[in-house]
């Protein structure tokens, strides 16, 4: 029903492990259908954080789990006219009890095949799949990329992956200010964000007030827990705990959200939240109630 496109302007801002976190919040709090894949060719690791085995970034060997699904079969489904749900699926990974689909990379190793097979149809087929589930949320390419610029501009949101780094705004808002004016449907997220930084989300926005207000960006602040996780390829394990312990703690007023005083995970997970509740306020589908929504007790400053 949805696309939502993850991009960069410049690799190395924290992209893949926030639609990780953002995917898994709407699967596992707001029950959403979700498909999770990538279009890109080398050098990301959208799967082994979800499925558990360790993947080389650098080589397309060796990888046999992949093998007769993923990208690559999907669209030589999408090509038959043959992309049904069932079919999706079928090319899918997927996650028990969850809502989740989790559609595995190229294993194409050659990059001109890549191109000439995968790319010319890739955005045909993400038309397709939209019609079996809530969401699709797409890894792309950071920067100038001809896939990821196609994706980007039929996205039903765009989300902007940034850290707290000047320079890299500066270049951003230079070289695409007056296209993200124009563009009513982006969400500016920090990855890995600290709150004691200078460049906080509040400064961010009156620095940069013409491109980001409360509504259009969040945060995923930095997390112990879930960035040791992430390197032990166990994410779905650690989020669906933390979920549930943040959840019971705000149930059961365990939780307070003051200013410095939030254990550093309560507030990973409370953050990630809103950014996804935001997310969703912009697509229209926000209509989970959550113990997000519920509390009544938001610090105001991190929002």
């Amino acid at each position: 029903m949805s696309k939502v496109v993850f991009w960069s302007p410049l690799h190395g801002r924290f992209q893949t492990s926030n639609l990780h976190i953002t995917g898994l919040i709407m699967s596992l709090l707001y029950k959403k259908k979700v498909l999770m894949m990538q279009t890109q060719f080398s050098m990301n690791n959208l799967e082994a954080p979800l499925v558990g085995k360790k993947g080389d970034i650098f080589s397309k060997e060796d990888n046999g789990i992949f093998r007769e699904i993923g990208l690559d079969a999907a669209v030589m489904y999408s090509r038959m006219n043959m992309l049904i749900g069932e079919t999706l699926e079928r090319c899918c990974m997927t996650f028990p009890n969850t809502s989740l689909l989790l559609l595995p990379g190229t294993e194409t190793s050659n990059l001109e095949t890549f191109n000439r097979d995968i790319c010319s149809s890739v955005i045909s087929m993400i038309g397709q799949a939209e019609e079996y589930v809530d969401l699709v949320m797409i890894d792309t390419n950071s920067g100038d990329d001809e896939l990821s610029l196609d994706l980007m501009s039929s996205a039903d949101l765009l989300v902007i992956n940034l850290t707290q780094d000047r320079y890299v705004m500066n270049k951003l808002f230079l070289e695409h200010g007056e296209w993200l004016v124009a563009c009513k449907r982006v969400f500016y997220l920090f990855g890995n964000y600290d709150k004691d930084s200078a460049y906080n989300i509040i400064n961010c926005r009156r620095k940069y007030g013409k491109f980001f207000n409360k509504d259009n960006c969040g945060i995923i602040p930095h997390s112990s827990k879930y960035m040791d996780a992430y390197n032990d390829y166990n994410i779905l394990r650690m989020v669906r705990e933390g979920l549930y312990n943040y959840k019971m703690g705000m149930s059961q007023g365990k939780i307070k959200l003051k200013k410095y005083s939030i254990e550093q995970t309560d507030y990973f997970f409370h953050q990630a939240s809103l950014s996804v509740h935001k997310m969703l306020k912009i697509l229209d589908m926000a209509n989970s109630r959550t113990m997000i929504e519920r509390s009544g007790s938001v610090d105001h400053e991190y929002i």
